[in-house]
């Protein structure tokens, strides 16, 4: 479960490079987790227990070609008969910008959800879905959808 937890946001988060083009192009994007690094935060009494957190730093890739970087943060909110929820928030570094997501998530979902809620340079005003799926795999991508206008 804790290693579940782990790689969501490793997830999260998770664009990919795009060429210079406006964040409302309506664009899909792919994203590889080429470097996943994560640690749980145990602020309370030992183990998961809400007030704890989630931190992750990760390299992203294309074709397996490094291309940007992400850091983000899931704060335990609930945690009932070993479900975990968590309330995750992403930036994502990128050549042409940065993007923000953010989630509610619970251990036992297969694939991770977050709305985008912004974005810098040519992610000025995104909005869309970053999908995260194969979490703590080797697998592990990321979809981003952006909303056109």
């Amino acid at each position: 479960m804790e290693k579940t937890l782990l790689g969501l946001v490793a997830a999260g988060a998770l664009i990919c490079c795009v060429p210079s083009a406006s964040a409302a192009s309506g664009k899909q994007f792919v994203l590889q987790v080429l470097q996943d690094k994560n640690t749980l935060v145990d602020v309370g009494a030992p183990g998961v227990g809400v007030g704890d957190y989630y931190v992750y730093a990760n390299v992203l890739g294309r074709d397996g070609r490094a291309v940007g970087t992400d850091g983000s943060s899931c704060l335990v909110t609930a945690v009932d008969q070993g479900k975990v929820t968590t309330s995750c928030v992403l930036s994502v570094k990128l050549p042409e910008g940065q993007l923000t997501a953010q989630s509610l998530w619970s251990t036992g979902e297969g694939v991770v959800e977050m709305a985008v809620t912004g974005g810098t340079g040519a992610y000025r005003g995104a909005s869309g879905t970053l999908t995260c799926r194969d979490v703590l795999t080797p697998a592990e991508t990321y979809l981003v959808e952006l909303d056109g206008r």
